[in-house]
């Protein structure tokens, strides 16, 4: 019988079965509501700052910026293009979240930019307001160094921008996927069926699980005050903002690899499917994503690859970035097994008087 406990986890969508990876959903219904539109425009605002911040500096302009020379170097002006396209994205995706056209978009090219940009932004919009607020209540230095090349307020508005970014980005998919993939909001971890590749989900589950605690480990004690493996230059600008993202780093690895066992293992707990799916989502793509922004940053500078002082930074972005694709793959295979129940239990769906 379609839905039952035993068989297949389907998405169906106005009568018709919808593919999480591949499928693209029929465009039904009225246009978007006024919570939707409110999502939308609050969040495409929150960009606008700092879409013009990089406008104005690959169009030569200096604003913000106490070191003037050091805004001229040519790796920024790649570095500016590169976030100015991500932000463009970031827009585009709320955009496609928002109205019916969205629908229309395959899954995969909607799911890939906001894991990407989920994992970037939440611990973010995690650990900057509650960072800011400890700094300001226990400590009297400033949230930002007074030499910095770049002004006070700059900071200010990124990482303003980025929280609201993280949390409008979040909220328009959650409106987006229980409009396109209803079942996944309704069905229970363990009513979800154990297909071939179960036993596969498990090891890469477990490996998955060995990195996110070395790289949760080291994260921690970064946060508790510890130094070892950071460069001697970066040890000035450390302060309660930098110790508390650490730290969310570490809790959001450890929450997505424990969510990710409770799933390919089926808890008998009657929790919602899209419960542990979160935890996953968001700790394998922060996990990811700023694994492999810092590795993208040292092999930029590859003097500090060569630093033994670094081994511990090296070794931990590389456990992260491990940790982070093996959860991503692992729910990819689930998902994709699930995709397979669907197709094959279409025939005896389209009997089912």
């Amino acid at each position: 019988m379609a839905g039952s406990g035993a068989g297949p986890v389907r998405a169906i969508v106005g009568g018709m079965t919808v593919s999480v990876l591949t499928g693209r959903a029929p465009v039904t219904g009225a246009g978007p509501g006024r919570l939707r539109l409110g999502v939308c425009a609050a969040t495409v605002a929150a960009c606008v700052p700092y879409l013009g911040l990089k406008i104005a500096w690959l169009s030569g302009s200096t604003v913000g910026w106490n070191d003037t020379e050091a805004a001229k170097e040519s790796a920024l002006y790649v570095g500016n293009a590169i976030t100015l396209g991500m932000d463009a994205i970031a827009v585009v995706v709320v955009l496609a979240f928002t109205f019916r056209w969205g629908l229309r978009v395959p899954a995969w090219l909607v799911l890939t930019p906001m894991w990407i940009g989920a994992g970037l932004l939440a611990p973010i919009a995690l650990a900057v307001p509650l960072g800011a607020l400890v700094q300001t209540l226990f400590s009297s230095e400033p949230l930002t160094a007074s030499d910095s090349a770049l002004q006070g307020w700059v900071f200010g508005v990124v990482y303003t921008g980025f929280a609201l970014q993280g949390v409008g980005l979040l909220t328009a998919f959650v409106l987006y996927a229980r409009g396109r993939w209803p079942d996944v909001f309704a069905v229970r971890t363990k009513d979800v069926a154990k297909g071939a590749t179960h036993a596969l989900q498990v090891l890469l589950a477990r490996t998955a699980g060995v990195f996110a605690a070395a790289f949760a480990a080291v994260q921690l004690y970064w946060a508790f005050g510890g130094t070892a493996g950071i460069r001697a230059e970066q040890l000035d600008d450390r302060g309660a903002v930098q110790q508390l993202a650490d730290g969310v780093m570490g809790l959001m690895a450890l929450a997505g690899a424990v969510a990710l066992l409770a799933i390919v293992r089926r808890a008998g707990r009657p929790e919602r499917f899209a419960v542990p799916l979160a935890g996953v989502w968001i700790g394998a793509g922060a996990t990811f994503a700023w694994s492999f922004y810092r590795l993208i940053t040292l092999l930029s500078q590859p003097e500090f690859l060569d630093s033994g002082s670094s081994s511990a930074l090296n070794l931990t972005t590389l456990s992260g970035l491990l940790a982070g694709l093996l959860m991503g793959v692992t729910g990819a295979v689930l998902l994709a097994e699930r995709d397979a129940g669907v197709q094959s239990a279409r025939p005896t769906a389209s009997r089912t008087p």
